[in-house]
């Protein structure tokens, strides 16, 4: 009697303890797949670079402890490379209690179109495991394309002022060839792009695209610099991007002397005499006193009824930096010109800017011109030539010595404007 009831208390004890470790793994109330709920053997259909996101409501009924969750997938190809697996770190879950526990997994671009069983594994450290399995349908895509691969040359950094050559590896992971695509690279920060086009490209292929131009331009920030590549297919309804990072090198150039504008303009004499009939000059001396070339027009007003105005060698003058010429206005009084004083506006503009407006004057006299009168005339105007031709060759020199010592002139000399 004695042996029996022992026997009975051991069997008891057995049970319990067997009760105790059955009911050590939480109850899964439900599994959820992309926000769907799904029961053991369900199958869905799903595609290449699909982002599974599985949620899990678990309840306990006692005190439980190292809870661990898995989802997988086996039997790709590559998932020693890249497995197709996540897990919920280990937790404890007191009795009574409900948590939610979230996992996803990503489906690579190079599975094969086929059946997989998607594996939830709920379990502990020891004893049983509670799993489910769904049954995944990998399809294609009919129009899919992907970026395998980027090469830059030079790689990784270009020198500013250079050409960066860019390839790019394009695979075909839809069910339908694909013809006419677009391959851009573009460097948005620099306003650069260039663009190629792969003629046809069969599902399942790859193939590389030529290699595409863009020179750095000099005197950039030597940095690092976003290149975004671009694919468009199917007709440009379907468009596929990455970006990849290029560093610059080079040292940023020295910026550029801002551009001055300034201008000395010298007349002779403002007042001359004139017989009727007779030619004066006024000597015009421009000088180009800025870092920049400069084009000036010079006209004159005032003079249509009384007399003849010639502007010699020309009425424009192109000056480079530092340049002068002299322009010479020359006056021919009108053989029925009134006598006494004449007065006309000589003026020198740069683009629409007035430079300066000077006031000359003539005093004509009823003196007709002689042999004697003229070759006089001719020593004044020869005279006058030689004192413009040393004005000159001063603010020339003057330039010189000012650009040496990095001075601008305070000062303008008599007759002299500064613009």
């Amino acid at each position: 009697m004695k042996n029996t009831i022992s026997v009975l208390l051991t069997i008891f004890l057995v049970s319990v303890l067997a009760i105790g470790m059955v009911s050590a793994l939480p109850n899964v109330e439900y599994i959820k797949i992309n926000g769907d709920e799904f029961i053991d053997g369900d199958q869905l259909e799903v595609e290449r670079g699909d982002e599974l996101d599985i949620r899990i409501k678990l309840s306990a009924g006692v005190n439980e402890k190292d809870i661990e969750i898995r989802a997988e997938v086996l039997g790709y190809e590559y998932s020693d490379h890249e497995p197709i697996f996540d897990r919920v770190h280990t937790f404890d879950l007191d009795a009574n209690d409900t948590v939610y526990k979230d996992l996803t997994i990503s489906l690579p671009y190079k599975m094969d179109k086929d059946y997989y069983d998607l594996r939830v594994t709920v379990g502990t450290r020891t004893g049983s495991s509670d799993e489910n399995t769904f049954r995944l349908h990998l399809k294609g895509v009919k129009h899919s394309l992907i970026i395998r691969d980027v090469i830059f040359n030079p790689e990784p950094s270009v020198e500013s002022g250079r050409a960066l050559l860019t390839t790019v590896r394009i695979k075909n992971i839809g069910e339908k060839n694909e013809e006419s695509i677009k391959v851009k690279v573009t460097i948005p920060e620099l306003g650069l792009s260039a663009s190629d086009y792969i003629d046809d490209l069969d599902d399942g292929e790859s193939e590389t695209s030529e290699e595409l131009y863009i020179r750095i331009p000099e005197c950039i920030e030597a940095k690092d610099y976003k290149v975004k590549i671009t694919l468009e297919y199917d007709e440009g309804y379907e468009v596929v991007s990455t970006e990849k990072m290029i560093t610059v090198t080079g040292d940023v150039c020295a910026a550029e002397a801002p551009v001055e504008k300034k201008t000395v303009i010298t007349v002779g004499p403002e007042t001359q005499d004139v017989a009727q009939g007779a030619s004066v000059i006024y000597p015009l001396t421009i000088s180009n006193a800025g870092n920049t070339a400069r084009t000036y027009v010079v006209s004159i007003d005032g003079t249509e009824t009384w007399s003849t105005v010639e502007v010699t060698p020309s009425n424009l003058v192109v000056l480079n930096a530092g340049e002068s010429k002299a322009v010479y206005i020359s006056l021919t009084a009108d053989d029925d010109a009134t006598a006494g004083e004449h007065m006309f506006v000589l003026s020198v503009k740069s683009g629409d800017t007035m430079l300066k407006q000077v006031t000359l004057k003539a005093d004509v006299t009823e003196e007709k011109p002689s042999g004697i009168l003229n070759l006089k005339r001719g020593l004044e105007i020869g005279v006058i030539i030689l004192v413009v031709l040393l004005v000159i060759l001063g603010l020339i020199i003057g330039f010189n010595k000012l650009r040496e010592k990095e001075e601008e002139p305070e000062e303008s000399e008599k007759g002299e404007t500064y613009y």
